[in-house]
């Protein structure tokens, strides 16, 4: 219901709408751009930025739910300012992550000919196939960009335990987008 209230306060341009879209997304979203970022002052910017987006977007759009589409629309915001900060430089705390599912994606000669939602929807699809649990670690790691010491904690697992199930996860990935056709074996 809270959603709704601050989907209908963005929708009558009410400046509040702001205060509760921080106070109900606030933290993760800050915690997703920190997590990419690596630097608190970029962090900041780049979820009032996330919330001036969502003030602009909002209306036309009336996203359903709300969370995901904060969420989306903040990493989004993120990595391309990540993009901006290291443009010839790494950064080695999100690409981690990243580096992570390289043998898993397709590599970006083969992405032209790929539609990125199609390989989107691929992987969604993969989620589905999998325990709530092992989807809710792929998500924090590969798309919130959480370290794994902070996933090991809040699953109550050894750090090398969650490593291990994630690189399960990868592999099982991988064998999933080898039979839809997306990876050569």
């Amino acid at each position: 219901m809270q959603d709704q209230k601050i989907i209908s306060l963005l929708w009558n341009r009410e400046e509040n709408a702001i205060e509760l879209l921080a106070k109900a997304f606030g933290k993760r979203l800050h915690m997703i751009a920190q997590n990419i970022l690596g630097s608190p002052r970029d962090a900041e910017e780049s979820v009032n930025d996330t919330y001036l987006a969502v003030w602009n977007a909002v209306p036309p759009t009336k996203p359903d739910p709300l969370a995901g589409f904060v969420y989306k629309t903040g990493r989004h915001i993120a990595l391309d300012r990540l993009k901006y900060n290291t443009a010839e430089k790494r950064n080695g705390k999100y690409d981690a992550s990243i580096d992570e599912l390289a043998n898993c994606i397709p590599a970006q000669a083969l992405e032209e000919h790929i539609e990125a939602k199609e390989l989107g929807q691929a992987i969604n699809r993969f989620l589905g196939t999998i325990s709530t649990e092992n989807r809710d670690l792929f998500l924090r790691r590969y798309w919130f960009g959480d370290p794994v010491q902070q996933i090991a904690k809040d699953f109550h697992l050894r750090p090398n335990a969650a490593s291990v199930r994630l690189g399960r996860i990868r592999m099982q990935l991988r064998e999933f987008l080898i039979k839809e056709g997306y990876l050569d074996e």
